[in-house]
């Protein structure tokens, strides 16, 4: 079967050939300049021209969300900058009149040729990236949870514990059949826009389906994480849309949370906070609910929320 690229692969993948090829030229700039002594631009000089090129900007601002592996994009970041490092290392020499030491050249066009093979090696992980996060919410979708989820239960017992939150958005079917599915994806992108402020870059965010959604956050305790998911319920309960009316609304989400386990396997522990997410639906919803798995016998008895 024919594999067809999705929009959003063919559009990412027109934007990083385009700024590898504008590197490529850069590169060119510097090779004349430093070879016929034209004069370079000024901004080669700059102690931060990695993030002045564009390729460097998209590495730094953009390209972290693409990367599954962010040992990959850290690395990708240093090499980038080693590279601009050497450049105005050279510059400095031409512009001073000096001699240009044979091996930093050297060291230049290895490093430049090094980080041409490591962007290519990630150029398929990002496209991968792209079709695995959910073009509306931007949160990741399922195709690489349980992997990731993997991961963080074998890294279990080595610090703070980590946690799944279940997150059901309430009524939203009542919000799709009143407002339209134009308001209701309005709103599915308004949540997950509120979860992002209230989370870290290393927690995990997933549309499970629907208006559902996962998130695991790691390195937090019991308080921690408690403190977490009630400011998380209360900002998503703050937030306001408005309908094809002009009138505006708001609405609430139910969470359920369960501490991951190197006892227990990814099914478990999803299936366990999704019970206490069920148990805040049936407790009045907007409401958080700790599953008694892993959870100690004070957060086992809280319901934090509005009753």
């Amino acid at each position: 079967m024919e594999i067809i690229p999705t929009q959003r692969q063919v559009e990412t993948a027109k934007e990083i050939d385009a700024l590898l090829e504008e590197h490529k030229a850069w590169i060119d700039r510097l090779n004349k300049s430093l070879i016929c002594g034209t004069s370079s631009a000024a901004d080669m000089l700059e102690e931060d021209a990695h993030l002045r090129c564009p390729l460097g900007h998209w590495l730094e601002v953009r390209a972290g969300k693409l990367f599954s592996n962010d040992g990959q994009h850290q690395e990708l970041r240093s090499r980038h900058k080693h590279i601009h490092d050497l450049a105005r290392t050279m510059v400095t020499a031409a512009n001073s009149g000096a001699m240009i030491e044979e091996r930093t050249y050297e060291d230049f066009l290895v490093a430049a040729s090094e980080f041409e093979k490591l962007i290519g090696t990630a150029y398929d992980s990002i496209i991968a990236a792209i079709n695995a996060t959910d073009p509306l919410t931007g949160a990741q979708n399922r195709s690489h949870m349980r992997a990731l989820l993997e991961d963080r239960i074998a890294k279990t017992g080595s610090g703070l514990p980590s946690w799944i939150l279940m997150i059901d958005l309430d009524h939203f079917k009542s919000i799709n059949d009143r407002y339209g599915h134009e308001v209701g994806d309005r709103v599915l992108k308004g949540f997950s826009s509120v979860v992002r402020d209230h989370i870290r870059s290393s927690d995990l965010f997933f549309r499970y389906g629907g208006e559902e959604f996962l998130l695991c956050i790691s390195d937090v305790g019991e308080d921690r994480i408690a403190n977490v998911a009630e400011r998380l319920r209360s900002a998503v309960s703050r937030e306001s849309y408005e309908a094809p009316d002009g009138t505006r609304f708001s609405t609430t989400a139910s969470f359920g949370i369960t501490r991951l386990s190197a006892d227990h396997d990814v099914t478990s522990v999803i299936n366990a906070a999704d019970t206490a997410m069920y148990a805040a639906k049936r407790a009045g919803r907007n409401q958080v609910i700790f599953s008694p798995v892993g959870a100690s016998e004070d957060l086992q008895k809280a319901s934090i929320g509005a009753h």
